[in-house]
């Protein structure tokens, strides 16, 4: 296509660099990849922000990609994603992203009950801005994440009282859970 446009003296339009890494951290992020590959498309300091019960507590990104890591990996091994919709405002220099998860919970992880074998599909928007070099420093996720761990037998329970609460940090943080799970404020059970 490249050669028939140059031919025909157009210029295909290029990518822009923005929306290129905004992209690839999505799709790294949503394959399950951690930190480790999401890092290259962020810078080492962004933020997170939700108002989803399991990501209370969560508010860097580097925590967010292990969180959607041990979802992708451990809890719902097979799980995948599809990309519905993306547009960038470059105004705002704003990448937005709307996408459908699947999985099912077959795997054992910490926080959650026992593989409840159910399925969910739950829908998503990611806005994310990117700075000035190219780098993605902030992510805001709107989910509706009852409606998700509805349907994956999940019952998300309030806020622990202190005591228990700090019981439980030191238990995950003692054992090498790793600071999400040490940091996480709510619980999930299954719901019958």
């Amino acid at each position: 296509a490249a050669w028939a446009a140059a031919q025909a003296g157009w210029t295909l339009p290029q990518p822009v660099p923005d929306v290129v890494a905004a992209q690839s951290f999505f799709h790294a992020c949503e394959s399950g990849k951690g930190w480790v590959e999401c890092k290259r498309f962020c810078t080492p300091d962004a933020v997170f922000d939700a108002q989803a019960e399991p990501l209370q507590g969560i508010n860097t990104v580097q925590d967010y990609t292990e969180w959607m890591k041990s979802i992708a990996v451990v809890a719902m091994p097979g799980c995948s994603y599809e990309l519905n919709s993306q547009s960038f405002d470059p105004k705002t220099s704003t990448a937005v992203f709307v996408g459908t998860f699947r999985g099912t919970h077959t795997g054992h992880l910490d926080g959650l009950p026992a593989p409840t074998h159910k399925s969910m599909e739950t829908h998503y928007v990611y806005s994310m801005h990117v700075n000035s070099e190219g780098k993605v420093d902030k992510i805001t996720k709107v989910w509706h994440s009852a409606w998700a761990a509805a349907q994956a037998g999940w019952t998300l329970t309030p806020p622990m009282p202190d005591i228990v609460a700090a019981e439980s940090f030191f238990h995950a943080c003692e054992s090498g859970k790793g600071w999400v799970e040490c940091t996480t404020r709510f619980r999930i059970t299954q719901s019958g």
